[in-house]
Order: structure tokens, then C-alpha cells, then sequence
């Protein structure tokens, strides 16, 4: 549901909805709700509150090689997915922020989504290469399906 007090935001009882009808187990946690669903978890902002499209466009990008394209806004299927494998072309492109410790000159990256997902190396494509294996694990994909945008990318 679009609010007209919030333009261009849906409502977290949209999106609470879509996953539950999607087989997702939900679980209140204060002001947030952790979806589980076989080994995918994501935790979303709970009811009552409102959700900006770029939020919302993220959320359905990240969780569309487990839910499909299209798995909020369409209808939900007559039975709910399991999580599977994707395709080969798919390709998930995740936003990360790289940069090095004036201290100790070693090398940290992070995801903009997700900044408890992190990795450091003694180089720069070192702490990329480490954030993307753990950006893998933490999305349940192979490494070779997950694509890495830094801010100096154009």
C-alpha cells in the first residue's frame, strides 16, 4: 500500500505480507521483523512504519535469486518457493565502500546494504575479493554470481 503522507513509500505490512505469503517464517524483533526462510533470513523494518522506494528496490533486488523477479509486486505463487539455485546468468550487483586505515595501512570493505558484512585484506582488491566471498555466505549465492560496485566505479 502507498501511503500519501510518506510519497513513493510502502507501507512495512506490504512487504511483511508478500514474504509471509512467500513461506517466509516472521518474527517481531522491536521495531524490526527477522523473515526466515530455510537458510535465507533478512530483516526488514516492522509494521506501522514506512518504507522509501530505494529501500524497497534493494530488498526486492537482493532477495530476486532466491523469490524471482517481480516477487513483490506480483501476485504470490500457489505454493511458496523454496529457496534454489539461480540461473547462471543471474548476477547479484551489490554496493560496497572500500578504503584503507591511515593506521595500520591494511584494507577494509563493506557493503552499503549490509555494513556487518565486511572484508579486509592487505590490499585493496584483497579486502574486495574477501568481501565478496562473505557477501556470498551471507546471500546463500557463488562468489561468481555476485558483482561488486564501488563508489570510483562509473
Amino acid at each position: 500500500m502507498i501511503d500519501a503522507t510518506h510519497p513513493k513509500a510502502i507501507a512495512a505490512e506490504t512487504v511483511l505480507e508478500a514474504l509471509e505469503d512467500r513461506g517466509f517464517a516472521l518474527r517481531p524483533a522491536g521495531e524490526h521483523v527477522l523473515a526466515t526462510h530455510d537458510a535465507v533470513r533478512v530483516v526488514v523494518p516492522g509494521p506501522g512504519r514506512h518504507l522509501p522506494d530505494t529501500f524497497v528496490r534493494r530488498l526486492e533486488h537482493s532477495l530476486r535469486p532466491v523469490l524471482g523477479a517481480g516477487w513483490l509486486r506480483g501476485p504470490a505463487p500457489a505454493s511458496p518457493p523454496s529457496p534454489s539455485t539461480p540461473s547462471p546468468d543471474e548476477v547479484a550487483v551489490l554496493e560496497a565502500v572500500v578504503d584503507q586505515c591511515p593506521a595500520s595501512g591494511e584494507w577494509c570493505s563493506y557493503l552499503l546494504e549490509e555494513l556487518s558484512v565486511m572484508g579486509t585484506g592487505t590490499t585493496r582488491e584483497a579486502a574486495l575479493r574477501d568481501l565478496k566471498a562473505a557477501a556470498a555466505v551471507w546471500l546463500g549465492l557463488p562468489p561468481g554470481h555476485l558483482a561488486l560496485l564501488t563508489p570510483d566505479v562509473v
